[in-house]
């Protein structure tokens, strides 16, 4: 029972993590899961997305949030920032896929690519390889959207509600029923 309990504690801190751009995962990359109240400061700014299809996923962020020319008063949305190298963001997946699914006519999940060179058929072949059912985006608006977002560590998720409205961000590994919480928030307003 000890030894049991010994191997639970030492991997621990490996359940809740966020990654930053240095990998493989050190303690300074380590980051608690939170869910944090904090709104961010937006700015007024335009984006244009890109994703891996070459769709345009264009929007513009105001005072309380981002108002997606797409999706405004139809989806709500969750911006995920992440890497491929980051094995948190890999572990969201799953989830991120059974919510879009669950949730295909209010939400959009869009994936920023963050701070990872791959290529795009780098990037088309681990959408395949994880039967991603939503959008990612690579370019250099993702950098400039994870910077107007204040993103250090991956994975971190941003939700806005149906109008645009920022409702939470969320750092590291969610668990699924925390992020459809705020979901029904975000899908009702």
């Amino acid at each position: 029972m000890k030894k049991i309990i010994f191997i639970f504690l030492a991997f621990l801190p490996f359940v809740f993590t966020a990654c930053d751009s240095k990998s493989p995962i050190s303690a300074s990359a380590v980051s608690k899961t939170k869910i944090n109240e904090e709104k961010p400061k937006f700015e007024s700014q335009t984006y244009s997305l890109i994703t891996t299809d070459e769709k345009i996923i264009a929007f513009k962020s105001t005072e309380e949030g981002l108002n997606f020319d797409e999706f405004k008063d139809k989806k709500a949305v969750i911006i995920d920032i992440f890497a491929t190298w980051c094995p948190p963001c890999i572990e969201s997946l799953p989830m991120l896929k059974e919510i879009k699914e669950n949730n295909k006519d209010n939400l959009e999940i869009i994936s920023v690519l963050f701070q990872d060179p791959k290529t795009l058929d780098e990037i088309k072949e681990f959408i395949k390889e994880h039967q991603i059912n939503y959008p990612i985006t690579m370019g250099s608006d993702n950098q400039k959207l994870a910077d107007e977002l204040s993103v250090k560590k991956v994975p971190e998720m941003f939700l806005f509600s149906k109008s645009g409205k920022f409702i939470h961000k969320f750092v590291g590994n969610v668990p699924k029923e925390e992020l459809e919480k705020y979901l029904k928030i975000a899908i009702e307003n």
